[in-house]
């Protein structure tokens, strides 16, 4: 299990950043949405091609699912989405394919 780093407040609110996860080198891009509530969508892409495209960051969530993306199972466990608490209340945690939930 990993738990991806991620960054708070408003100066990351878009933000684009790379991170080995098993045997893939995959490229997050993170954005704050404040048009329908405050969410974080996130796009992951893999050499060029995008796997997963505006996931909604909801605590409970497991990213991957509705996604045939192979890179093993991303979920989001924390509180309640603000601008403020990304990567403090809020985290994005990756287990490989061999481990459970």
């Amino acid at each position: 299990m990993i738990t991806i780093p991620l960054k708070k407040g408003a100066s990351n609110a878009h933000q684009i950043f790379s991170v080995q996860l098993g045997d893939n080198f995959l490229e997050f891009t993170l954005n704050y949405i404040t048009e329908s509530g405050p969410a974080w969508s996130c796009d992951i892409s893999r050499e060029g091609e995008t796997l997963i495209a505006g996931a909604m960051l909801e605590p409970g969530a497991i990213i991957t699912e509705n996604y045939e993306a192979d890179i093993g199972t991303l979920y989001m466990v924390g509180s309640e989405v603000t601008l403020d608490n990304l990567g403090t209340d809020n985290k994005l945690v990756w287990m490989s394919d061999d481990e459970q939930l």
